[in-house]
């Protein structure tokens, strides 16, 4: 047995160091946290998918499928259905306008991942009727809206950290989004995705997969577990002719990829231009949509039953696909770009899926329904910037991975020939940090550490403590004996607002801090930092526990930048 547990410990050592690259905490402590975060966040999320669904659909059918509408109640439906969803967001939700998407990438990146709760109730409302009543959208935007709003909610009542609460809001955004797809692998890749041109969220990746397969389990409960779209058997021969193509495929879906995003960002500018209210810039919107849906009307709503057919290989003609493709973009651009409550992700499936088909048809292709399948894949993919998910969402969509390498393939094409042009104008090319923290790995913390720091006694009053460090505005300060050990530390902002200034400065001591030893690889206390979400430690003595200076993240960082300078030089 003495010999067996050294083996033991070795094994659950090498364990935490593999799974250390994925998580971005202590594994036991990671789940602990994390998994009944992510059932919550999973549960609600998909609560908020069946209440958005429902009203949706319900108010569809009450538009377009109880009785035979005249001509020009169809034609003014798109408009009255803006109209009143813009009232909505301009008085009470400005949050709610637009795709959604957008909307939660912006919070991931700039607001710390809070959106605002109240804005998912009105996102639901909002967005049901503006594609209810024939407004072009999609709802994974205004789903993934709901899911971070729910997120969000959670967040604050439990009084979470800015890091935890951007991982919460992805958690919440793959849970929507796997609800309304049935695609819980998918969303959650989707998710850690999106936020970036070229990168990953690799920290939200097991938050999310949970939630996206809570939230998925609580929807199919109640909808069934079929796919979203039925798709006939494919077989195919992945020959030289096949793969080149795919290849061009994914080209041409690119290149119309291009301009569906051109066309969207100059709808988007001539609106923001214009000095009419919000609420008529929608519906104006919905004018043109409507017009458009008289003549085309497989553009209005989310066409799911147009798309299926797609899937399906039912021909038409080559020309009437085209015709589609130009009407569904133009109606997508007038609904999303003026401000309307929808997402881009079924009006990509529409449009990709009418270039593949019409490419099949033009070049005497077979299967039918895999070049539909691979347009749409591309489509998204080239206009999201999104190819991993792309390729999965696409093969749980159909319920069947036989078409996941053509998929696979278009995808990187339309992602390579759209370059750098993307829907989401707030998506960043990659996250942050940029310099590889491995070089860390050897150079001890004291090389990087900020040596003499600014120390206080417990015997100092609160006065005397502010005079010593007017000079110098840190965080924190550390306590130490006579000796140099440190008892713990005093923030600034209990110094400053203390209104005892005779007060002794161990009254305000907390005793807690974070600490590394002396001899520590600074890359381990660069991990430690990022497992434990805060940014400064004390490096003490190995044995002694001496106070010998300060890490910051900033250190390591400036240390990082220097070695990488130091390498370009040769």
């Amino acid at each position: 047995m003495e010999q067996d547990e050294p083996a033991a410990n070795r094994a659950a050592h090498y364990l935490r160091r593999g799974y250390q690259g994925l998580v971005t905490e202590d594994f036991r402590n990671y789940l602990r946290k994390w998994i009944p975060l992510s059932v919550l966040i999973g549960l609600f999320a998909g609560l908020g998918a069946m209440a958005f669904q429902w009203l949706l659909l319900g108010i569809w059918h009450a538009s377009y499928e109880t009785t035979d509408l005249p001509w020009y109640v169809r034609f003014l439906l798109p408009a009255a259905g803006g109209l009143l969803a813009g009232l909505i967001i301009s008085r009470l939700s400005p949050e709610s306008a637009g795709g959604g998407t957008g909307y939660v990438i912006e919070a991931i990146h700039h607001r710390g991942g809070k959106v605002p709760p109240r804005s998912g109730l009105y996102k639901i409302v909002v967005s049901a009727l503006t594609i209810g009543t024939g407004g072009s959208g999609g709802r994974e935007g205004p789903i993934m809206h709901i899911g971070a709003a729910v997120a969000s909610f959670f967040g604050g009542r439990l009084k979470l950290r800015k890091g935890d609460m951007r991982t919460f809001a992805i958690a919440g955004a793959a849970a929507g989004l796997s609800a309304v797809f049935r695609a819980p692998l998918g969303a959650a890749i989707y998710a850690i995705e999106v936020p970036y041109k070229n990168d990953l969220e690799p920290g939200a990746a097991i938050p999310s997969m949970i939630a996206s397969v809570v939230s998925y389990l609580v929807f199919v409960s109640f909808n069934g577990y079929e796919p979203l779209f039925m798709v006939p058997a494919i077989s195919m021969d992945l020959d030289l002719f096949i793969v080149l193509a795919i290849v061009l495929l994914g080209a041409a879906v690119g290149l119309a990829g291009r301009l569906f995003i051109f066309t969207m960002h100059t709808t988007e500018r001539l609106t923001e231009r214009s000095r009419q209210p919000l609420a008529s810039k929608i519906m104006y919107g919905g004018l043109l949509v409507g017009c458009i849906g008289l003549f085309v009307p497989e553009v209005l709503g989310l066409a799911e039953d147009d798309i299926a057919r797609l899937v399906e290989g039912s021909a038409a003609s080559v020309a009437f696909l085209l015709v589609i493709f130009l009407a569904k973009m133009l109606a997508t651009s007038f609904t999303v770009g003026t401000g309307g409550s929808g997402g881009v992700f079924f009006p990509s499936l529409m449009m990709g899926g009418a270039l593949g088909t019409a490419f099949a048809l033009m070049l005497d292709l077979t299967p039918v329904p895999l070049f539909a399948i691979v347009g749409m894949g591309a489509m998204m993919s080239g206009v999201s910037k999104t190819p991993i998910a792309a390729s999965v969402l696409m093969a749980e969509v159909v319920g069947g991975y036989t078409v996941l390498i053509p998929v696979m393939l278009a995808s990187v094409i339309a992602y390579i020939v759209t370059g750098d042009q993307t829907l989401f104008k707030n998506q960043v090319a990659r996250r942050p940090f940029v310099y590889d923290p491995a070089a860390l790995d050897e150079v001890p913390v004291e090389k990087v550490m900020r040596g003499d720091p600014i120390t206080l006694t417990p015997e100092m009053s609160v006065a005397e403590a502010r005079k010593g460090t007017v000079c110098e505005t840190h965080y924190l300060y550390p306590v130490v004996d006579a000796e140099g050990r440190v008892l713990g530390v005093v923030l600034r902002e209990q110094l400053e607002e203390h209104a005892e200034p005779e007060a002794r400065v161990d009254t305000l001591m907390v005793r807690h801090f974070e600490k590394v030893k002396a001899g520590t690889s600074a890359y381990q206390a660069f991990e430690d930092m990022n497992a434990k979400q805060i940014s400064r430690m004390l490096v003490v003595g190995h044995d002694d526990g001496i106070l010998l200076g300060t890490l910051t993240r900033i250190d390591l960082m400036e240390y990082l930048e220097h070695k990488d300078e130091e390498h370009q030089l040769y």
